[in-house]
């Protein structure tokens, strides 16, 4: 007999499910304006700025996206006149980018359809229901957004879990549950504390890590250093990391 479907599980599927229907509902209001969602949500971050203006970085922070993705989605905005992208002047490594007139006039004629679908998902809940389920969600999702920044204060490009199996076995070296580093930045906090390419991380703190949000997290909540159990080959070792 199969093991029964477990709360956890169930609510998981439920809100994987509830957002592929309130993503399309959204992106069905905004299509009437040839825009997608992404499109809309950077447009709509250039235009409450000031000056209709945000340093690419920032942008990145405000929207939640990677880098690429979001340079991708600018190039295919600036291709359509509705935003330029300039060096700034103060920092030439960096990128400031610019609501044109053109996207000022297209954000704030799509707004209105985006707000008003949004508030007709939302109607859908039991009455009382969207504050408690708006603090809830919030708190959630900071456990898997790391802040600004945090995720690089480790300094070390990691497989996944599967993946490192695969590599370790590949190697004749027997399976471990864990995370394996595939690159330490030179100088980083990693590279001071001797840690090395091929080393797999199977905890911080006193906390397994499966995935790259178990690290992610675990270096966000330490106060100044972290204590991570490594495999190195087949010896087992505890390395103390400093985070200052």
């Amino acid at each position: 007999m199969s093991d029964p479907i477990t709360p956890e599980r169930q609510l998981t599927d439920t809100v994987i499910s509830v957002a592929a229907h309130v993503e399309a509902e959204l992106e069905e209001a905004l299509a009437e304006y040839r825009l997608s969602r992404p499109s809309f949500l950077v447009l709509d971050a250039l235009e409450r700025a000031e000056n209709h203006t945000l340093n690419q970085r920032d942008l990145v922070s405000a929207l939640r996206r990677t880098s690429g993705t979001l340079s991708v989605r600018l190039g295919r905005l600036e291709r359509a006149r509705m935003l330029t992208r300039e060096p700034d002047p103060d920092n030439r490594r960096s990128v400031t980018v610019t609501l044109t007139d053109r996207g000022l006039e297209l954000v704030q004629r799509a707004r209105p359809a985006y707000a008003d679908r949004a508030a007709r998902l939302v109607g859908g809940l039991p009455e009382g229901a969207a504050g408690s389920l708006g603090e809830a969600l919030t708190a959630w999702q900071s456990f898997f957004e790391p802040g600004e920044g945090e995720h690089h204060r480790l300094g070390v490009a990691v497989a996944g879990a599967a993946v490192a199996k695969k590599m370790r076995r590949a190697v004749g070296l027997d399976d471990e549950p864990g995370l394996l580093i595939v690159r330490v930045k030179s100088g980083s906090a990693a590279d001071t504390a001797g840690l090395s390419r091929g080393d797999l991380i199977t905890s911080a703190g006193d906390r397994p890590v499966r995935s790259v949000g178990d690290l992610e997290r675990a270096v966000r909540s330490a106060n100044g250093t972290l204590a991570l159990s490594l495999v190195r080959g087949v010896e087992a070792r505890t390395v103390e990391v400093s985070l200052a």
